[in-house]
């Protein structure tokens, strides 16, 4: 039977002189202050505290010595720090402990029951610790701990103060096997918990074997982020010589902030820098500012055209949720026009063509059905240097103004629009009004100019046309939506005014010295347009009821919309012709209900297909009325098929001797629906096998698994926020705990651009990714496509991976493209020694690290 003693020390004044019980408590506040026997005089404790420990054999106390005793399984928690062990033997006069294992008596040279002590979050394992209750120090003999991201061991740990160790003779390593692949030795280390780890000297181990020496090292000893130097690679160009590669330093300024910045340096004087700055406040705002600059030589000092290349990316993020009702979004970026092209090692960065910066500013008043946006958008060419901006465009909008309807006629429930109000409660005003100031910067080839460099001959050039405009543009809009049986419609009028004033900057040729110059033509506008129309719509099922291989219904859902819209501008300047216009939409929703055959008998939706139609009729135009009839469909098969395409038919006949078409419908003349003018198909599907529970990185800690995770979220901005630009540090590593992964995607298309039926273009191509294990340490990706209308195809990479437990080995191989080369690296899966690596690689693009 489980025995439980609680011992008191003021027990000794009449209690035995010895107890064994299974667990135990002593509360030492309450202790006497002294005892005598006939041999000593017991010193007065100072424990301020419980000491809970327990025994699962015996715990054996002597009054005489003050000396405890605790035998099998032993676990002691005091404050923050625990302790288990086979033995434990506790000094209550001095508050001092001592535990140990003993010998295996089944396994003579094993050691069951070895301490293993826990101070806040670290863990320390050792062969031997004694511990100090009042000076809260300690020592372990043959001791080894994890922190956070790695493990310490040596021949002894000292705590000399709280948050302080003397390690001696110690080994770190984020390697958890017993004989770890590779570790960092010093005879003296010096450990600042959660903080970082001081050693001198360093000697650097693989397999044993030493490789290198330093005069001392800083290690971190915690999560998250550190201040401290950014190791360096090095290597050697053939075209830039020696170099060193990311040599810099990180500082963690506070909680809030932190700023890197790191250099690579080449002995023929090509450099690069790198500026990172990111800043958060939890729930407020945060963001980054990312800058780089190169500089690159071309051709030799010595050369009469040597010149230097410079080239800059400029990315700045802000993302503020200032209050419940409005926010600021801030994504601008600038670079020169060769940026992505020389440096990106993402192959959608490399043929971006455009760069888009965009603020906006966005506050609403939910109670008054009011919005405010202000934004700042700027699109640049890469190519051309074409840029389109606006600086700024403001929109506000007050929509559902319901002058009369009942507040309180609908309290506490919820209907849809109409149903339990009269006609008139129905009535709604909206007004919405944008202003924006554009400019614009578009290339205009110029012929037959002479230019300074060569008076005497004529010749094309190519100079911007600059635009300056800005605008005003208001609407009131009146809409009533009585609900009329099955069908919902909606009369509406609206008043939209115009106004639009700006000047555009022409370069022309001076017709008299053939000379090139600039007109600037000054421009303002102003129109008054009237609108009104009626739209429809509803709503309508048929349902079918199988019950057969567990189908138990079939649902096919119509939604048909028609609207009948017709304007007139009246007043204003270009007077326009009235128009009037109708148009008519269906859409079709094909679902499927199924009942699983579990006992619960639950039941399970499946959209089948979408399959939309749409076409409108000009009332306004004398001949062919009818716009093109468009349709478009979208179905997901067993979730795993995607399709997804439009088609777009023309009704009227091509007439062969007008080269055009006429207003003669095609089914009258030759019996056909229409001709089919553009068509679109997409099939994507993707397999990949189930993940397996324990991945083949099981040689890191989780908490490093953990932090990679979260270094791997901090790399990509926040949340959902896509990395404008990749540098060969983003590209991911190998995922083994998925054995295998497959990705097709297959595009179809044409199109005629003319209306000769006989003219048209065309495009098919395909695209696959592929990755599998050949082992549980071996991998192999590859990436490629293949275009069927011009036969060309496109190896982007094949790669090989090697899973070396605490380090990872890759070879990629880029056989053509732009990046046209290899790469080889071996490093250190840890994140925090992401810098112990070997890199060789070549690059047509001179892009070396």
């Amino acid at each position: 039977m489980k025995r439980i003693l609680s011992l008191l020390i003021f027990i000794s004044l009449f209690g035995p002189t010895a107890g064994t019980a299974q667990q135990a408590e002593i509360d030492t506040i309450r202790t006497p202050g002294s005892q005598t026997d006939s041999t000593r005089r017991s010193s007065k404790t100072s424990i301020d505290t419980l000491v809970n420990y327990s025994a699962k054999d015996s715990i054996v106390y002597s009054l005489s010595t003050r000396y405890m005793y605790l035998y099998g399984n032993s676990d002691l928690q005091y404050q923050s720090v625990g302790l288990k062990a086979e033995r434990v033997n506790i000094n209550w006069d001095n508050a001092t402990l001592l535990a140990h294992g003993i010998a295996d008596t089944v396994k003579p040279d094993s050691v069951i029951g070895k301490p293993v002590m826990r101070d806040g979050g670290d863990e320390y394992h050792g062969d031997q610790v004694r511990y100090n209750f009042q000076t809260k120090k300690g020592k372990i003999t043959l001791g080894k701990t994890q922190m956070d991201n790695g493990y310490y061991v040596g021949t002894e740990i000292k705590k000399i103060e709280s948050d302080v160790l003397c390690v001696a003779n110690g080994t770190y390593t984020t390697c958890d096997c017993k004989e770890p692949h590779f570790y960092f030795e010093s005879p003296e280390m010096k450990v600042f918990v959660r903080d970082k780890v001081v050693a001198e000297p360093v000697y650097f181990f693989i397999a044993g074997v030493p490789v290198f020496a330093l005069p001392f090292g800083v290690f971190p000893a915690h999560g998250g982020r550190s201040s401290g130097i950014i190791g360096p690679a090095y290597g050697e160009d053939a075209r830039y010589g020696w170099y060193l590669s990311h040599i810099g330093y990180y500082w963690a300024a506070s909680d809030y902030w932190d700023i890197a910045t790191a250099f690579d340096i080449y002995s023929r004087g090509r450099w690069q820098n790198q500026t990172s700055i990111n800043y958060r406040l939890r729930y407020n705002f945060g963001g980054s500012i990312t800058a780089r600059i190169t500089s690159t030589p071309e051709g030799e000092t010595d050369d009469p055209d040597y010149s230097k290349r410079r080239e800059y990316y400029v990315n700045l993020i802000h993302n503020q949720q200032i209050s419940p009702s409005s926010k600021l979004d801030v994504n601008f970026t600038f670079m020169s026009s060769d940026y992505f092209r020389n440096f990106s090692y993402n192959l959608s960065d490399i043929l971006t063509q455009n760069v888009r910066s965009d603020a906006t500013y966005w506050k609403s008043w939910e109670s008054a059905n009011q919005s405010l946006s202000i934004n700042v958008h700027r699109d640049q060419n890469l190519s051309t240097d074409e840029t389109s901006e606006t600086l700024p465009s403001v929109r506000f909008s007050w929509s559902q103004i319901q002058p009369f309807r009942n507040k309180t006629k609908s309290r506490g429930t919820v209907s849809s629009a109409g149903s339990d109000m009269s006609f008139i409660e129905t009535l709604s005003l909206s007004y919405s009004a944008d202003a924006g100031n554009h400019r614009t910067k578009l290339i205009k080839n110029v012929d037959s100019v002479k230019t300074e460099a060569d008076a005497d001959s004529l010749q094309a050039v190519n100079n911007f046309e600059k635009t300056d405009k800005q605008n005003l543009n208001q609407i009131l809009s009146l809409s009533i939506s009585p609900k009329l049986g099955h069908f919902s419609v909606t009369p509406t009028i609206s008043l939209n005014d115009q106004r639009s004033w700006g000047q555009i900057e022409t370069p022309e040729r001076n017709d008299q010295d053939s000379l090139l110059i600039y007109t600037t033509e000054h421009s303002k506008i102003v129109k008054g347009n009237l609108s009104t129309g009626i739209s429809t719509s509803t709503r309508f099922y048929g349902l079918f009821q199988p019950n057969v291989f567990g189908i138990t219904a079939l649902r096919h859902t119509v939604e048909p919309r028609f609207s009948i819209t017709y304007n007139k501008q009246i007043y204003g300047d270009e007077m326009q012709k009235h128009s009037m216009m109708g148009s008519l939409s269906i859409g079709n929703n094909f679902e499927m209900k199924t009942q699983k055959g579990d006992s619960a008998q639950t039941e399970e939706k499946i959209q089948l297909m979408n399959i939309g139609i749409n076409t409108s009729y000009d009332f306004a135009a004398d001949s062919m009325n009818f716009s093109a009839v468009s349709l478009n469909y979208r179905t997901n098969i067993a979730q795993i098929f995607d399709i997804s395409g439009n088609a777009t038919y023309n009704l009227y006949a091509y007439d062969e001797t007008a080269k055009a078409r006429v207003n003669r419908f095609l089914i009258s003349e030759s019996g056909r629906f229409g001709d089919l003018t553009n068509f679109s198909l997409s099939l994507s599907t993707s397999f990949k096998g189930e993940k397996k529970q324990k991945s083949a990185d099981a040689g890191i800690p989780d908490n490093v698994k953990q932090e990679q995770e979260a270094l791997s979220g901090q790399a990509g901005g926040s949340p959902g926020q896509k990395k404008i630009f990749q540098s060969q540090y983003d590209i991911e590593d190998a995922d083994f705990s998925i054995p295998w992964n497959i990705r097709i995607d297959l595009n179809f298309s044409q199109s005629r651009p003319r209306p000769d039926p006989q003219s048209y273009s065309r495009n098919a191509s395909i695209k696959a990714s592929l990755s599998f294990n050949l082992t549980e340490k071996w991998q192999i990706a590859t990436s490629g496509s293949y275009n069927f209308v011009d036969k060309k195809h496109l190896i982007n990479s094949v790669t090989v991976t090697r899973d070396l437990h605490c380090w990872v080995m890759s070879f990629s191989w880029f056989p053509m493209g732009i990046r046209e080369g290899y790469r080889f690296e071996i490093k250190v899966k840890a994140p925090q020694l992401q810098d112990i690596k070997l890199t060789k690689q070549s690059d047509n693009r001179g892009v070396y690290r």
